[in-house]
C-alpha cells in the first residue's frame, strides 16, 4: 500500500506546512498542486475545466480526494490517498461534494485556504452559498513555498528531463540540411523528446534565419539556408515536470559577429549562474544581469533572466526585479540569457541549475555549449 513517502514531492514537508499554518485546512485546486499532493496527474482536469479535481487536507487529518467518477479507478490505482469522494458529471455538482466534505470535517465555519487564482468565480460563489459561515482565503503561497524546494526524486526527474531534451535538440541540429523547413526540424525534435522519456511535448519553438528574432514563434514552412542561425526554446513533460532548454546553432561557418555576440552572452551567463547561491535573491541576479548587459553593449529589454521550474514552467523564485525570495539548497532554476532583434536574428541559451549549499550545479550538461554549434 502506498504512503505519502512514495510520492515524488516532499509531502511530509507539505503536511508540516499545513500543521504550522494559519488554516484549519487547505484545498488544492490547480492541476499542479492536486498532482503534487495526490501524486497522480489527471489529464481531464486540464482539458475539461468543469471536471474539477480537488484535494482537501485538514490539520490532523489525512487528505481527501474529490474528483469526477470517471477517473476514480485510475486514481485509486496510482495515488497514495485512500479517501476518495466522487461526483457524477452533469448530475452531481463538485462544489456540493466539497461542501459536504468540509461540513463533515467540522469546517463549515473554519478558516480554509483555497487556490483563488485557479478556482472559477462561480464555483467560489457556490461554495460560499452552501457554507456562508466559512472563512475562505488564498493559500497559493503555502503551496508555492513548499514546492520551491525540490525533493531528491524531483531533482532526479528534472535533471533527466533537461538532459533528454538537450540531447534531442542537439541531435536535431546535427541532422539539419539546407532546405529543411522549420516544421521538419520540429518533427524530429518532438520525436526525440518523446524518445528521451517524455510523456508529451510541452512546447517546440525551433526556427531559422529571420524567425530566430522572435521568442516563441511556431515552426513554419520557412527553410534553412546556408549561413542561417538556428534557435530553439523547447521542453517536454517528464512525469509532468517541465524541461526548458534553449540552444543556438549555425548552418555553416560561424562569423566573427556571431562569435562576438556569443562570447559576451556566455560571459554574462556564467556570471549569473555563479550567483545562484543560498541567500541571493532573483532581484539581485536581475540587477547584475542588467549591469552586465550594459557593460557588454547588449540590449536587455526583458522582464526576467530565468525562472524556477517544476510542475509549472515558471515558478518562484524568478530572476526578476521584484523577486525577494532568497535561494535555498534544493531549488532548481533556469538561467536564460539571450538577445534578439525581431524579424532579423536571435541567440538563445537556457540551462537548468541546482542550488546547493556549496556551489551551483549545471544539470543541463549533455552538450558543451561554450561555442555555437556548427551544423
Amino acid at each position: 500500500m502506498k504512503t505519502m513517502l512514495d510520492a515524488v514531492g516532499d509531502l511530509p514537508r507539505m503536511k508540516n506546512a499545513i500543521e504550522a499554518g494559519d488554516f484549519d485546512a487547505v484545498i488544492a485546486v490547480s492541476p499542479e498542486n492536486v498532482q503534487y499532493i495526490g501524486d497522480v496527474f489527471i489529464s481531464t482536469q486540464v482539458d475539461i475545466r468543469d471536471r474539477l479535481a480537488l484535494v482537501v487536507w485538514a490539520k490532523g487529518r489525512d487528505p481527501i480526494y474529490i474528483l469526477c467518477a470517471v477517473e476514480e479507478g485510475y486514481v485509486r490505482q496510482e495515488s497514495w490517498i485512500g479517501d476518495i469522494r466522487t461526483f457524477k458529471e452533469f448530475v452531481t455538482k463538485p462544489i456540493d461534494v466539497l461542501a459536504d466534505v468540509l461540513d463533515e470535517l467540522g469546517l463549515a465555519r473554519g478558516r480554509v485556504g483555497i487556490e483563488t487564482e485557479y478556482l472559477a468565480a462561480h464555483y467560489h460563489q457556490a461554495l460560499l452559498a452552501r457554507l456562508p459561515g466559512i472563512d475562505l482565503a488564498p493559500c497559493e503561497d503555502l503551496f508555492a513555498r513548499v514546492r520551491m524546494i525540490k525533493s531528491p526524486r524531483e531533482r532526479e526527474i528534472m535533471t533527466a528531463a533537461f538532459r533528454g531534451t538537450e540531447k534531442a535538440l542537439m541531435e536535431t541540429y546535427a541532422g539539419v540540411k539546407v532546405g529543411d523547413t522549420e516544421r521538419d526540424m520540429a518533427f524530429r525534435l518532438c520525436d526525440g523528446i518523446l524518445r528521451s522519456g517524455a510523456e508529451s511535448v510541452a512546447f517546440c519553438h525551433i526556427n531559422t534565419g529571420a524567425n530566430t528574432g522572435f521568442p516563441h514563434m511556431d515552426p513554419s514552412g520557412n527553410t534553412v539556408a546556408r549561413g542561417d542561425i538556428l534557435k530553439a526554446d523547447t521542453g517536454g513533460y517528464y512525469r509532468r515536470y517541465y524541461s526548458n532548454v534553449g540552444r543556438t546553432a549555425k548552418m555553416g561557418k560561424v562569423t566573427d559577429e556571431d562569435n562576438s555576440w556569443w562570447r559576451r552572452l556566455r560571459e554574462i551567463h556564467h556570471e549569473i549562474i555563479d550567483m545562484v547561491r543560498p541567500g541571493n535573491t532573483g532581484a539581485q541576479l536581475f540587477e547584475a544581469a542588467t549591469r552586465l548587459h550594459e557593460k557588454h553593449g547588449i540590449p536587455f529589454p526583458y522582464a526576467h533572466n530565468g525562472h524556477g521550474i517544476g510542475l509549472m514552467i515558471h515558478e518562484h523564485p524568478l530572476i526578476s526585479p521584484h523577486e525577494t525570495i532568497p535561494y535555498e539548497a534544493g531549488m532548481m532554476t533556469t538561467v536564460e540569457t539571450r538577445v534578439r532583434w525581431a524579424g532579423k536574428v536571435g541567440y538563445h541559451m537556457e540551462d537548468l541549475i541546482e542550488v546547493t549549499e556549496s556551489a551551483p550545479i549545471l544539470r543541463s550538461d549533455y552538450f558543451d555549449n561554450e561555442d555555437i554549434m556548427v551544423v
